[in-house]
């Protein structure tokens, strides 16, 4: 089976993840692993009401439903497999929820332990990512509840966002409301590299782009409170530190 007939088998295992959300639906390629992590924002960006990520990275064997939450945000602030947390749930599309329902939440076998998740990162080899946007932007490099670093960029909407490295475009859409307009571009080197919340995407799913080719525009999309650009860095699906990788190149 060739590696592109894998991604695309391992995306239609996942769509019913992300029902709801429209309207492009999820087709990226995770392993089996949930694809994004709980993400801090800046304080100033926190609507008033919103739980704190400290509250809703808190998760043990039971989960009791809140307002507003959904199966898929519920997996995302646990760090666990949606797809794991429905099984064991015994739950089906389109993963109704009601308020003070008790979930299990399957820690067992559905994700690495914090400090394994940070040793993973440490390991990597260097891939040779080049700056995101132009270099005089304002920029700060965001920690999860794991220690990973994810990239958040800060400009007018309208700023040119450009290909860290080689690769294919295995998703560009909005199917996950709270990212926006999205793009997750797989490199030859396994790693996979994720834009999110932009204004409008210059290629399309499934096109092959090169190192610095321009593929977006920042925008103000998805759950955000001003105009930014988040980039993440994954390794065959997993999370990794993006902050060794590109701190480096922002001096060069």
């Amino acid at each position: 089976m060739s590696q592109r007939v894998f991604v695309r088998f391992l995306s239609i295992l996942l769509v019913s993840a992300l029902v709801g959300c429209a309207p492009a639906t999820y087709r990226g390629w995770s392993e089996g692993s949930q694809y994004f992590e709980p993400v801090k924002q800046p304080p100033k960006q926190q609507p008033k009401n919103s739980a704190t990520p400290s509250d809703t990275a808190t998760c043990s064997s039971e989960y009791r439903v809140r307002s507003g939450d959904t199966l898929s945000k519920i997996a995302l602030s646990c760090n666990i497999a949606l797809a794991a947390l429905a099984k064991a749930n015994n739950l089906h599309p389109p993963y109704t929820l009601y308020v003070n329902q008790r979930l299990t939440v399957p820690f067992s076998g559905a994700r690495l332990p914090d400090h394994q998740l940070s040793s993973v990162s440490q390991s990597l080899p260097n891939p040779g990512f080049v700056w995101p946007v132009k270099k005089t932007l304002k920029y700060a490099f965001v920690e999860d509840r794991s220690g990973l670093n994810g990239l958040r960029i800060y400009a007018n909407v309208g700023e040119a966002v450009y290909a860290m490295d080689d690769g294919e475009v295995v998703y560009a859409g909005n199917g996950i409301a709270q990212y926006g307009a999205m793009l997750i571009i797989k490199h030859d080197n396994d790693y996979l590299t994720v834009y999110a919340h932009n204004d409008t995407l210059q290629v399309v799913e499934g096109a092959h782009v090169t190192q610095k080719q321009l593929i977006a525009t920042l925008g103000k999309t998805g759950e955000v409170m001003e105009p930014q650009l988040y980039v993440e860095a994954r390794y065959r699906g997993r999370k990794v530190d993006i902050k060794p990788m590109l701190e480096p190149v922002m001096h060069q």
